[in-house]
Formats: C-alpha cells, sequence, structure tokens
C-alpha cells in the first residue's frame, strides 16, 4: 500500500542558534497535521535532541500515525539525518565531530542516515561531504528557493547511486503537506525505513517557501524570542561568524533594537515587506557565488 510520509519535520524542541524559536509547531499539532492532511508516517528531526519523541509517540498511536524517531545533528560540515535513531542518540555525539563520524554514530545507532539540502547557500548542508558519506539524499527541499541547489542534489545521488527523498524541513504549519515521500510498503515503521533504502516512492507537493512565508515564520521568531533577543543585544551577540562582528556594530544594534520592538507592535509593516525582498537580493548575490563553488564539484562528479 502507498504511505504518505513527511520526513523532515521540525517541533517546538528545536532551538535556534541566535533566534531562540525556531519551529512553531508543538509535538501534538504535528500529530493534528499529519492527520489533516492524510500522512500517515511523520519523522521528528528535531534539532541535536530527541526529547519530543516520547510526547509525540503516545499521541500518535493513539491518532494512528506512524512515529518515525528521528534527530537533525549539527556535524562540522554541516547538518546529518538520523531516522529511526534511539531516543538519547544525542549523547552520543561531540561537539565539533565531522560528517563521516557522525554517520557512523548513526549507523551504530541502527538507523539510516539521510542527508537534507546537501548544497544549501548557507552551508548548513555537508555540501562536498556528500560524497563521502553513505545515506539517502534529500533532493527537495523548500527553503532551496534559487532551485539550483536542489537540482545538484538530485543529480549528485544519480551519480552516486543513493536512495533519493524529499522533505519538508517544516517549521510552520503552512509548510506541512509540502515535500511529501510517497511509499510503496506496509504501515509500520520497520518496513518504511526497509522501503526507504530501496524500494518503490514518488514525491509529492514539491513546492518552494513563498518569501511571505518566510517573512512571517521570521517575524512570528522574532516575537516569540523576545526577551532572549533584547539580551543579546545588550551584552553583544556571540560572534561564530564574519557577518556576525557587523551585527555587533553600536549603531546596527540600535537599528536592530528599533526593528525588534517594531516587530513586537506591529507585523503587518511595509518595512518588513522592505527588508524581505531586500535580504532575497543579498542572499541571491551570495546564491551565485555559491552555485559556482557547487557546480564545480557536483561536474566532477
Amino acid at each position: 500500500m502507498e504511505i504518505r510520509t513527511q520526513l523532515h519535520l521540525h517541533t517546538t524542541y528545536s532551538k535556534g542558534t541566535r533566534i531562540t524559536k525556531e519551529s512553531l509547531i508543538s509535538p501534538k499539532e504535528v500529530v493534528n497535521l499529519a492527520v489533516l492532511h492524510g500522512i500517515k508516517a511523520i519523522a521528528i528531526t528535531d534539532h541535536n535532541t530527541t526529547s519530543a519523541i516520547p510526547e509525540v509517540e503516545r499521541y500518535a498511536k493513539k491518532r494512528g500515525i506512524i512515529l518515525i524517531p528521528g534527530i537533525e545533528i549539527d556535524t562540522l560540515d554541516g547538518h546529518l539525518i538520523g531516522l529511526g535513531v534511539n531516543v538519547g542518540i544525542e549523547n552520543s555525539v561531540r561537539r565539533g565531530m565531522g560528517a563521516v563520524e557522525v554517520a557512523d554514530v548513526i549507523k551504530d545507532d541502527g538507523a539510516l542516515v539521510y542527508i537534507p539540502h546537501p548544497f544549501d547557500i548557507r552551508k548548513k548542508g555537508i555540501g562536498t561531504k556528500i560524497k563521502e558519506v553513505d545515506g539517502l539524499i534529500e533532493i527537495f527541499n523548500p527553503f532551496n528557493i534559487f532551485g539550483f541547489e536542489n537540482f545538484y542534489a538530485d543529480y549528485a545521488a544519480t551519480k552516486l547511486k543513493r536512495p533519493k527523498v524529499v522533505g519538508g524541513d517544516v517549521h510552520v504549519k503552512s509548510m506541512f503537506n509540502v515535500g511529501i515521500t510517497v511509499l510503496d510498503c506496509e504501515p509500520t515503521e520497520e518496513s518504511i525505513l526497509k522501503v526507504l533504502q530501496k524500494g518503490k516512492r514518488r514525491f509529492e507537493n514539491c513546492r518552494y517557501m513563498s518569501l511571505r512565508e518566510m517573512k512571517e515564520w521570521s517575524l512570528e521568531r522574532v516575537v516569540q524570542s523576545y526577551e532572549d533577543i533584547k539580551k543579546s543585544l545588550l551584552n553583544g551577540w556571540e560572534i561564530d561568524t564574519w557577518y556576525m562582528k557587523i551585527a555587533n556594530l553600536k549603531p546596527l544594534r540600535k537599528l536592530q533594537n528599533f526593528a525588534l520592538t517594531l516587530a513586537e507592535k506591529k507585523k503587518s509593516s511595509r518595512i518588513w515587506d522592505f527588508l524581505t525582498k531586500f535580504s532575497y537580493f543579498l542572499a541571491l548575490i551570495y546564491a551565485e557565488k555559491n552555485k559556482r563553488e557547487f557546480n564545480e564539484f557536483v561536474l566532477s562528479l
């Protein structure tokens, strides 16, 4: 039988690096949304934690939804997902481990390695390490709005002869039914994981996240993380990338304070439309640089 699956999904247990709130969907809501959209199986892949899984598991069983325990781990090279993991696998991951090491941890746990958004322009994917890490390759992610990121992932999966999957990288309700992997298998976690490795599949609803959805998600994250952001603006951001040095400049921190106050009071301001389009323009320039880099690697496969 055909099983509709959402394999890349975040709950409120996922935390952002600088803006604390990341996913806006509670563990209970993910189950209700699965039922609403006719999705039979969901993989909870929160960032660096399996804490939501026991909570989701109880409710999913009641509502007839198959839960695949998962996790999205920050490696030194980018993100990797484990599907079918044991709760607490994060305790086996050390800070600063590379993608190959983390992939071994996932395999030793008896789980599948899933490579999400490998050519993400923000360098949140493992990029060229895709050649060294064996696993399922996500060939569509709705955040990869420039298109070439997904095209290269698909091309690499074909060249490397790896199984292909798609995922919604879901953080907001409107994206829950996006990036659906449909499998021909029995309605069990074991059967789903087996068919993911080698079996019949097709993909549904592979649409990109709109700028409006990104704007609304970002604003809501800011509002829900208000106190944490206020503290960071007062004490200074952690400088972990070159652009955070710029963000820490005093005039820019004043500007960020103004934007934070405005976000809390007026989320419908035209200023946000302007900033969204301006951010898109900057990302487009950055994307072209990364496209050249990734293109050279992909053509060498």
